[in-house]
Parts: structure tokens; sequence; C-alpha cells
């Protein structure tokens, strides 16, 4: 069977600027309770507060409806693309902000101060990303960083690099060292799970969509960008890269070495019968990939203004 290359994957979507409509940014800024992407990291935590009044301070991303109707909040500067768990459409270190009826934000690259209401849900936007919770009738107002803490002035000259994105892509090529036997893909004859010889062209072909995870010196290169930022201050990161690297080493040699097997497919996604390669290792790399993303996120979510 002539295999056609084109993976069926999430990625980010296009990106829109928020439209400058008319909005009352206002809001009581003594109402709510303080919450932090911390906080967001805990189900448990983030429950106490659901239907209650709650505030809390970061920056749109520049993906939006037109009609400004909700933002995508995060405690990153200049992001377009929302942070998801990766190959999911699950957000990560986002918080979906929904304005009140009838109002619409007004996009700013500075940091604001959201204040609304926490719903629980299970919502999927117009954009496809899914998340179970949401800040509902918000307001926001922009926040004076002029006295910006020197850790904060910090962040965001690490922000300004994009290597916070460079390690989101870096786990969407992980994802797919790891689990590839999951992945499907369209063929002439329809859409199937990837053979092995699939993963490994969509690996080292050059401009495969995973080509650039293969490229030389790609670990290091996101390590040194952050070492010309400060050699001292984001070491829990790098330290997180280098763990990384070493999965995606492992993964890679069990996949050219054949360490997989095949087994037989029931979930109903083609039909009874299947057949599926499973990596021998693959329950290892699952805890593994789990616990350094889990790692990444928390470091992540801690830098808060």
């Amino acid at each position: 069977m002539k295999k056609v290359i084109v993976l069926i994957l999430v990625s980010c979507l296009a990106v829109f600027v928020f439209a400058s409509c008319g909005n009352d940014n206002g809001g009581d800024e003594t109402m709510g309770n303080t919450l932090s992407f911390s906080q967001a990291n805990s189900v448990e935590a983030m429950q106490k507060l659901d239907g209650k009044q709650v505030k809390i301070i970061g920056y749109m991303s520049t993906l939006s409806p037109i009609n400004g109707s909700f933002m995508y909040l995060m405690n990153l500067p200049y992001q377009s693309c929302p942070f998801c768990v990766p190959n999911t459409t699950q957000l990560s270190n986002t918080m979906a902000v929904y304005a009140k009826s009838g109002d619409s934000f007004e996009f700013t690259d500075r940091a604001i101060k959201v204040t609304g209401t926490l719903e629980f849900g299970d919502y999927t936007d117009e954009y496809g990303y899914e998340y179970g919770y949401r800040i509902k009738d918000a307001t926001y107002t922009e926040v004076d960083t002029s006295e910006m803490s020197d850790k904060m002035k910090l962040w965001q000259q690490l922000a300004s690099t994009e290597v916070i994105s460079d390690v989101y892509n870096m786990y969407e090529y992980i994802n797919f060292l790891c689990f590839w036997p999951t992945y499907t893909a369209e063929f002439e004859g329809g859409k199937d799970y990837l053979y092995p010889t699939d993963a490994i062209n969509f690996i080292e072909t050059e401009g495969a969509q995973f080509n650039y995870g293969y490229a030389e010196g790609y670990f290091d290169s996101m390590i040194k960008t952050i070492e010309e930022v400060s050699t001292t201050d984001f070491i829990t990161l790098v330290e997180n890269i280098k763990k990384a690297k070493s999965l995606a080493e492992r993964a890679f040699a069990d996949l050219k070495a054949e360490e997989y097997a095949t087994t037989t497919e029931y979930s109903g996604s083609f039909g009874d019968g299947r057949s599926q390669y499973k990596m021998n290792n693959a329950d290892t790399y699952e805890k593994e990939m789990e616990a350094i993303y889990r790692e990444f996120a928390e470091w992540l979510a801690e830098w808060e203004i």
C-alpha cells in the first residue's frame, strides 16, 4: 500500500488579534479571591472556588475570536497560541476568560488583572480547545509593571526569546517518539495507525512534521538560549530539558532497534481486529513523559506577577 504522509494531529490554530471593540474594563478591585496559575494545577483547590468571584493577573494571548468575546490568559507575555497538554486540545498553563454578555475585550500586550466568576464544566470552544473550568462575566484592568521585580524582568526577557514555546514544541516531539503507535495518518486506503517506517520518516525526513526535533543540537540550542539570559535563574528548566533529551534519545533508539510488537486493537476506532504496534517500553515511557511534563508545567506556573 502506497502511503501518503499526512499526519492527523492537533496543532496551534491560526493567530487572530483581539478586535478593538468597546468594553468597560473596569471592575471592583476589592472583590474576588486571588487565584494563581500554580493553584490551577490542583483540581481540588480550584473546585473550592467554583461559582465564586476570583481575580488573577496574567497576559492576553493574541489568539481570540475577532469579536473579543473571550480570551486566553497566560502567565507568559508575547504568546499567540495557548499552551496545551502534548498532542491534545486540553489547555495547560492557560485560562479561558469570557467577557460579560454584550461586552468584548480590547487587546493589550500589558499585564492585566482579570476579575470574574470561576465556573466548572466541560467546555470546548470554537477553536476546539477543551477545559474543565473558565472565568466568566469577566472584566480587566491593566497592571502597572513599572516597579516590576528583577525576577519578573528576567522572566519577561526569557519570554521574549520564545524559548518557552520551543519547549512546548519539544514535548510534542517527545510525545510522538514515545507514543507513535497510537498516532494515525491518512493513507491512500484511508486512515490507519502508523507503521514503524512511517514514524521514522516523520522524524528523519527533511521538512517532515517532527524533523525539527531530530536536528543536530536541537536540545542544546534551547539550553544555550536560556543560559544566555541567565546561567543561574532557570536551572530547573535546563535540567528538565536534559531529562527530556534523555527520554527522546532512548525512545528513538528503541524505535530504530525495533523494540516493539504488534497487537490487536478493539477500541472501535477502525473496527475490531485492526493490527497496531506497541512499544515494549510503552508503560515506562508514559510514566516518565508524564512526570517530566508535569515538572515543567509546575515550574512554568510558579512565575506569577
